[in-house]
């Protein structure tokens, strides 16, 4: 598929009836020396012909808690819904819990470490030298997005396409370097001249539904929305619970009797079991059951929303024109791990988040799955559940529709996964976390997480092991803390054996590879390196595909 040329109609061919009906509409508009409306498009005398993607990242997202993943409460029957359209990747995984860092790899298709300096960063050795933060996202204010890295708005700008971001947090910035590729920029809160700079969804969707209202019928666009309201569901009135018909659809969920405990509250963050000061109700005594609905309602309320934000590109004529691609940024803790309301490590409820694809009509035909008589793809609601990477989302779509990048995208394209050739994408994927200094290598039947206790500041130590310690973490402090385990929680005897030192040494080596060939990519960005400098990009990819590491 030509970028260049997309602006070719795409929903399917008009018989030459069907075609003089539709120019004999058309003409008044002509006659009146205007050019076509979307209310042109809804009565029937105009037609888009233009292409869009639209990615939405939601930050605090895990994908346990989705109706994608048969979670007892239906959190997500949008989502669900609109799965049934496109392909769902059930086994998809941040490369960090980190605000910064995920939406760099969702933009970059690169490694998040790469937009920290080399000094905070772990080395070669594995050994991390992590400056604490006072946020859950511990390191993030020194994060940027270095300048020679290549984010995808620049392979569609550079094509002719419109492109535009509306971002939901002051930390995903242009001062940042987010801003790079995008015509349009949106900063957190709206433009300072609104009358109402309304936060969240509402003003995400809002600014995105004004501008994707005024773009020409022949014109191609790619947006990126980032919401941030998950992250602000723990406080009364905080998030998007407030929204229409969230009450009443989710009146009988109970919080559960299992999360009848309250937890005390730190009186600094980030610390282990405890809750942080800034997202815990001013209400002493709120249960866990509590947190957990209100976080499970704000899901529901988020996910109206994006039915709303989704149903008005679809019902003005783009339903068969846009690609949507829907993504969790990152998880949260809800205390499996010793974290509460906040992500931050290196496990599977910080990192394992929903990634749904739904294709245009044109994308469809392109990936080889041809329409039914009603104008389904014979592609459509697939579940794929081969590993996927955040990594993945910018290589794919430069894959797609065809689009210049710098080579050096560090992520696998999932075409052949959409378009059901058989064979995984990947191996295996890589993921750190600053705040406790961690790492993960995550492969279809097992997980090894490495902890460095000893790098994180005095506080968040002191609180690793006590009040209600955990048997994940344990409460060793003075030395690093490795842990391979299968990723099935009934796994028998047999997968525990098999997962010994052999097993533990292959992991750690593949790890240690990672971080290697990220340090010397990560140098030559920050310090203007030569190209020479730099690994070759196979060398990545083959760490990410190749399963023996021979």
């Amino acid at each position: 598929m030509n970028a260049q040329v997309e602006t070719r109609r795409v929903r399917g061919s008009f018989d030459g009836l069907r075609a003089l009906a539709w120019l004999a509409a058309l003409v008044p508009v002509l006659a009146c020396g205007r050019q076509p409306t979307l209310e042109d498009v809804q009565e029937g005398r105009a037609e888009v012909t233009g292409q869009g993607v639209l990615v939405i990242a939601i930050d605090g997202l895990r994908w346990d808690h989705t109706s994608l993943a048969g979670y007892d409460r239906d959190t997500t029957p949008f989502l669900a819904s609109l799965g049934q359209r496109g392909i769902v990747f059930s086994d998809a995984w941040t490369p960090t819990p980190t605000l910064v860092g995920s939406h760099l790899a969702l933009l970059s298709g690169s490694d998040p470490s790469l937009a920290q300096p080399p000094s905070t960063l772990p080395g070669a050795s594995g050994q991390a030298a992590v400056r604490p933060g006072p946020a859950a996202s511990a390191g993030d204010e020194a994060w940027f997005v270095p300048e020679d890295l290549w984010l995808l708005g620049q392979s569609f700008l550079s094509q002719g396409w419109n492109t535009a971001a509306f971002v939901d947090h002051p930390m995903i910035a242009e001062l940042r370097g987010f801003s790079t590729g995008f015509r349009s920029f949106v900063e957190f809160g709206g433009d300072p001249l609104e009358e109402e700079r309304a936060i969240g969804v509402f003003g995400v969707g809002s600014r995105f539904v004004r501008w994707v209202n005024k773009r020409p019928l022949d014109e191609n666009w790619f947006a990126y929305l980032h919401m941030h309201d998950l992250e602000r569901v723990w406080v009364p009135g905080g998030g998007v619970s407030s929204t229409r018909g969230v009450a009443e659809a989710t009146a009988d969920w109970r919080p559960r009797m299992e999360l009848d405990f309250a937890v005390p509250l730190g009186v600094t963050e980030p610390l282990f079991h405890v809750l942080p000061p800034s997202r815990a109700s001013s209400v002493r005594g709120v249960k866990m059951g509590e947190y957990e609905l209100r976080y499970d309602r704000g899901i529901r309320a988020l996910d109206a929303n994006l039915a709303r934000i989704i149903g008005h590109t679809d019902e003005f004529g783009r339903a068969d024109d846009v690609t949507v691609v829907i993504v969790g940024s990152f998880g949260v803790e809800l205390g499996e791990h010793g974290l509460y309301l906040q992500g931050g490590l290196v496990e599977e409820q910080d990192l394992r988040v929903p990634l749904l694809i739904r294709p245009s009509a044109a994308l469809w035909k392109e990936l080889g799955w041809e329409s039914d008589d009603e104008g389904r793809s014979a592609g459509a609601g697939r579940s794929i559940d081969a590993l996927a990477s955040l990594l993945d989302v910018a290589p794919t779509l430069v894959d797609v529709f065809q689009l210049p990048s710098s080579g050096r995208m560090l992520g696998l394209s999932l075409r052949s996964a959409m378009a059901g050739e058989p064979g995984a994408t990947r191996q295996r994927l890589f993921a750190s976390a600053p705040m406790p200094a961690g790492a993960a290598v995550v492969e279809e039947h097992a997980i090894m997480t490495l902890y460095h206790p000893d790098r994180i500041s005095t506080a968040l130590r002191d609180s690793w092991g006590i009040a209600r310690p955990s048997a994940d973490l344990g409460a060793g402090l003075d030395r690093s803390l490795v842990r391979l385990r299968p990723r099935e929680e009934d796994a028998g005897e047999r997968a525990l054996r098999a997962l010994g030192p052999t097993e533990e040494a292959r992991f750690r080596a593949a790890q240690v590879a990672w971080e290697s060939l990220l340090m010397q990519e990560r140098r030559a960005l920050h310090f203007g390196g030569e190209d020479s400098d730099k690994p070759g990009v196979a060398e990545f990819r083959a760490l990410q595909q190749d399963g023996s590491l021979d």
